[in-house]
C-alpha cells in the first residue's frame, strides 16, 4: 500500500485515484489484492487466523480474507471490540500513557523532561513496553509501567520512523537508512538499512520486510553457540567432533565418547535442539547425524525426542520454501502450534502440503480437536504408530463420554454418545493389544477402570486375554482385593453366559479359598480358626467343582478335591491331638509329623486314604523314625521284609541322626547289605569305629582295589596284600610291600605272600 504522505502521479483511467492493497508472501508471491475504500488508514495487522485488519481513522475495523475477499465481520472500538477480547489499549498522550480498558482509562505518567512519546511498542510476551521519547531517549518500562528497567540515549533529535521489538531480547529503532538495536544492559549495535523498511516483531527475533527482500535477525540461541563457538567444550559440540571423527575413521572418536560418557544424555539433546534451532538444512543433517550416532550409547534419551525433531524440521523447511512462503522458526512453530499452521496452508493455499502435515503430525488429532469426530477415528485408521494412535483413541473416548453425560436429557442421544465411547474405547485396546506395548495396554486399561463403572470395565477388558491377564497381574501385586470385586456372584454369572471363563473364575477361586490359609509357622496368634478352615475346605471343593467345566483341567480338579480332603484329615486330626501342628502341611509332612507323634495308626490311614506309594512311604517313615532316634523301631522295621528302597537310605538316616556304632556294626555283620558295604565303613569311619571294627566290616567287600586300598588306610598291609594277590594284581603287590619293612612280621609275610604269587 502507498505512502499516504508521499506524493504519487496519478494516471488516467485509475479508479478515483483510491489506494489498493496487494497481498504478497514472504517469498514475494502475489496472494491477492483489492481497493481500500475506507477512510484515512490509522493502522492494519493479521489475526491469527491470517486476516486482514485495517484500522481507519473512526477506528471502524475491517476484516479481509489472505487473498484480498472483504468479510463481512466488521466492528469498531468500543463494546464490540471488547467483546472481541481485547483486554486493554495503550495511547500516549503528550507527557503520559492512558491505559484503556472495559473499566476505564488510567494515567500513567512518565519521567519528567522524557517531552512525550513519539513511538511505542510491546514485548511479544506482553511483559516490558519500549518507549522512544522526544529527549532521543529509549526507555523499557514494565507493562504496568510501576517500574523502568532501562533508559538508552540515542542522542538523536529526529524521533525514529520505527520500533519493534527483536523477540524480548533487544529492541529495534529504525531511522531512514539505519537500523539500531538496543540490549537489555545499554549495548548497542547499528547497521544500515536502505529503502522502505517495515518491521515485524517475532517471538525469537525480528522480521525486516523490504520491497525486495524478507529476512529475520535474530540473537544466535544458546544451543547454537554451545556447538559452534570456537574452542567449546559443551558436550554437544564434543559429539559432533565425535560424529565428524567417526566418518572420518579416526580412533579419537572413541576417546571422545568415553570422554563424556557422563554427559552422553546431555550432548544428544543439546544436538537436537541445534538441529531444531539452525536454519541450514546442511548443518541440521550433521546435527541429527551426531544426535543419532550419540543415542546409540545414552539408551535414556527418549526415542520420540529425534523423531519429532526430524519431522518438525521436515515440516519447517517445507514450510520455508519460496513456493509456501512460510518461513517460520522451530520457537514460532511452537508458538503458533500444528493446527494453527495447517489452517494456514489452507488458506494459502497449499493443500497438498497441508493434507501430508496433517497426515504425519497427527491430522486426526486436528480433526478431533474441531469436533469433527468421525473423520478423525478414520484418519487414525491410517495411523502406522500405536503410540500416535491409542492416545489419540483415548481421547475421542473421552469426549465422546463427556458428550453423553451433557445429553442425558435426550435419552437417544446419550446413548448413541456412550456406544461411540465403548466402541472408541474397545478400538484402543484392540490397537495397543496388537501392538505388543504392554504400558499401551495399562494406559488404556487404566483409563477405561477409572472412567467406567466396575461392570462396564470388566465386559470391555474380560474378552480380551491378554488385556485381561495383564490386569489381573497388576491387581494380584497392587490391590488383591479388587480381584474379590471383579469376580463377585453376579458378574461371574455373566461372565460364563458371555465368555464361558471357567478357567479364570476356577484359578480365583481357588485363589480364594487359600487366602483363608496361614503358611504353617506362623504366630499362633496368626493361625486360622476352624471357621476360616472350614471356609477354606468348602472352597477348594468349589474350586474343584469349577475345574470340571474347564477343558483340560482334570488334574486341577483332581487335586484341589485332594487338598480338601488332606485339610479335613488335618483339622480332624488337630481336633484329636490337640496340638495345632498339622493345618497347611503337606501330605508328606502330615505323615511325618504323626510318626514323631508317635500315631502311627493315624499315619498310616493317611497312607491308605491318599493311596502313598510304598517307595514314598519308606523315605517318609525313614526320615522320620531316624529324626525322632528311635533306633530300635528303625532296625526292627528294616527287618520286616526286603526294602523297595534299598538299605543304603536306611544307613545314611541312621548316620545323619547320629546312631551308635554298635548298631552300623550289628546291621552289618547280621544281614547281606543290599546296599554294600562302603557306606557302612564311611558311617564307621566318620563316627571313629576301632580299627578291628572297620577291619571287619572291610573283610565283608568284596575284593577289589578299593578293598586293598582301605586295608592300607587302616594300616593293615598283610590283608591288603593278601586282596592284591587274589586280584593277580603285581602292580599293587609290589607297592604294598615297598611301603612296608622288609624285615618287620608284616614284610615278612608279604614276602611269603609274594613268592606264593610268583610261584603259580
Amino acid at each position: 500500500m502507498r505512502d499516504e504522505s508521499a506524493l504519487t502521479v496519478v494516471r488516467s483511467g485509475a479508479p478515483g485515484g483510491r489506494p489498493v492493497v496487494r497481498i504478497f508472501s514472504c517469498a514475494g508471491q502475489l496472494l491477492g489484492s483489492f481497493l481500500w475504500e475506507g477512510g484515512k488508514l490509522a493502522g492494519w495487522g493479521w489475526s491469527s487466523e491470517l486476516e486482514l485488519l485495517l484500522v481507519d481513522a473512526a477506528g471502524k475495523v475491517s476484516f479481509y480474507s489472505i487473498s484480498g475477499a472483504r468479510s463481512p465481520k466488521q466492528v469498531s472500538f468500543g463494546p464490540e471490540l471488547e467483546a472481541e477480547g481485547v483486554s486493554h489499549v495503550l495511547v500516549a498522550v503528550r507527557d503520559t500513557v492512558w491505559v484503556v480498558d472495559d473499566h476505564g482509562a488510567t494515567d500513567q505518567p512518565l519521567p519528567a523532561g522524557c517531552g512525550g512519546v513519539a513511538a511505542m511498542a510491546v514485548s511479544p510476551n506482553g511483559t516490558f513496553v519500549a518507549l522512544s521519547c522526544n529527549d532521543g531517549k529509549l526507555r523499557v518500562m514494565t507493562s504496568d509501567f510501576s517500574q523502568q528497567l532501562s533508559e538508552f540515549d540515542s542522542r538523536s533529535g529526529v524521533p525514529p520512523a520505527c520500533i519493534a521489538w527483536c523477540g524480548v531480547d533487544a529492541v529495534a529503532l529504525r531511522w531512514e537508512g539505519l537500523l539500531l538495536l538496543v540490549g537489555p544492559y545499554g549495548d548497542w549495535l547499528k547497521r544500515p538499512c536502505q529503502g522502505a523498511v517495515a518491521l515485524v516483531t517475532e517471538v525469537d527475533g525480528l522480521r525486516m520486510v523490504s520491497s525486495s527482500t524478507c529476512s529475520l535477525l535474530r540473537r544466535v540461541p544458546d544451543a547454537l553457540v554451545q556447538v559452534y563457538k570456537p574452542g567449546s567444550t559443551y558436550p554437544a559440540a564434543q559429539l559432533l567432533d565425535a560424529r565428524d571423527l567417526f566418518d572420518a575413521g579416526s580412533a579419537r572418536a572413541d576417546k571422545l565418547l568415553r570422554q563424556m560418557a557422563g554427559h552422553l544424555a546431555e550432548a544428544v539433546e543439546g544436538c537436537a535442539a541445534a538441529a531444531g534451532l539452525d536454519l541450514s538444512k546442511t548443518r541440521q543433517r550433521a546435527l541429527l547425524r551426531a544426535a543419532v550416532f550419540g543415542r546409540a550409547f545414552a539408551p535414556s534419551v527418549a526415542a520420540p525426542l529425534l523423531r519429532e525433531t526430524a519431522q518438525r524440521l521436515r515440516l519447517l523447511n517445507a514450510l520455508r520454501e519460496p513456493e509456501v512462503g512460510l518461513p517460520l522458526t522451530m520457537p514460532q512453530l511452537q508458538a503458533l502450534s500444528l493446527p494453527v499452521v495447517v489452517n494456514r496452508l489452507v488458506l494459502l493455499p497449499q493443500h497438498l502440503l497441508a493434507y501430508k502435515v496433517a497426515e504425519a503430525l497427527g491430522g486426526a488429532g486436528q480433526q478431533e480437536s474441531v469436533g469433527r469426530r468421525s473423520l478423525a477415528i478414520k484418519l487414525l485408521e491410517e495411523e502406522p504408530s500405536a503410540a500416535q494412535q491409542v492416545p489419540l483413541l483415548l481421547s475421542l473416548a473421552k469426549t465422546a463420554g463427556i458428550s453423553s453425560s451433557s445429553s442425558s436429557g435426550n435419552g437417544a442421544a446419550a446413548a448413541e454418545e456412550a456406544g461411540g465411547a465403548e466402541d472408541t474405547l474397545g478400538r484402543a485396546l484392540l490397537k495397543a493389544i496388537v501392538s505388543g506395548d504392554p504400558d499401551l495396554v495399562y494406559l488404556v486399561l487404566f483409563e477405561a477402570y477409572r472412567s467406567r463403572p466396575l461392570p462396564e470395565f470388566w465386559k470391555l477388558v474380560s474378552p480380551r486375554a491378554t488385556a485381561r491377564k495383564l490386569f489381573v497381574k497388576f491387581t494380584r501385586l497392587k490391590e488383591p482385593e479388587l480381584l474379590e470385586k471383579l469376580y463377585e456372584p453376579e458378574l461371574l454369572e455373566t461372565l460364563y453366559v458371555t465368555q464361558q471363563l471357567h478357567q479364570e473364575a476356577a484359578d480365583l477361586a481357588l485363589e480364594s479359598a487359600l487366602r483363608h490359609l496361614v503358611p504353617h509357622g506362623a504366630a499362633a496368634a496368626g493361625r486360622p480358626d476352624e471357621a476360616e478352615v472350614a471356609k477354606a475346605i468348602s472352597g477348594l471343593q468349589a474350586a474343584a467343582q469349577k475345574y470340571t467345566h474347564c477343558r483340560d483341567a482334570a488334574w486341577q480338579s483332581k487335586a484341589a478335591t485332594e487338598a480338601a480332603a488332606l485339610l479335613k484329615e488335618q483339622a480332624k486330626l488337630e481336633r484329636d491331638t490337640g496340638q495345632s501342628l498339622f493345618v497347611g502341611l503337606s501330605l508328606a509332612d502330615t505323615i511325618a509329623t504323626c510318626l514323631r507323634l508317635g500315631h502311627a495308626k493315624a499315619a498310616a490311614n493317611l497312607r491308605s486314604k491318599f493311596a502313598v506309594p510304598e517307595a514314598r512311604w519308606y523315605w517318609v517313615k525313614l526320615g522320620a523314625l531316624a529324626a525322632a532316634h528311635d533306633w530300635e523301631a528303625l532296625d526292627a522295621w528294616a527287618g520286616e521284609r526286603k526294602s523297595p528302597i534299598g538299605w543304603e537310605p536306611f544307613l545314611q538316616a541312621a548316620q545323619k541322626h547320629g546312631a551308635p556304632r554298635e548298631a552300623l556294626d550289628a546291621w552289618a555283620g547280621e544281614r547281606k547289605s543290599p546296599i554294600g558295604w562302603e557306606p557302612f565303613l564311611q558311617a564307621a569311619q566318620k563316627h571313629g569305629a576301632p580299627r578291628e571294627v572297620q577291619a571287619r566290616l572291610i573283610a565283608r567287600m568284596p575284593d577289589s582295589r578299593a578293598k586293598a586300598d582301605a586295608y592300607e588306610a587302616i594300616s593293615c598291609p598283610r590283608e591288603a596284600a593278601e586282596v592284591a594277590a587274589k586280584l593277580r594284581d603285581g602292580d599293587l603287590l609290589a607297592r604294598i610291600q615297598g611301603a612296608v619293612s622288609a624285615n618287620s612280621p608284616a614284610g615278612i609275610a608279604i614276602a611269603q605272600i609274594r613268592e606264593r604269587f610268583q610261584g603259580r
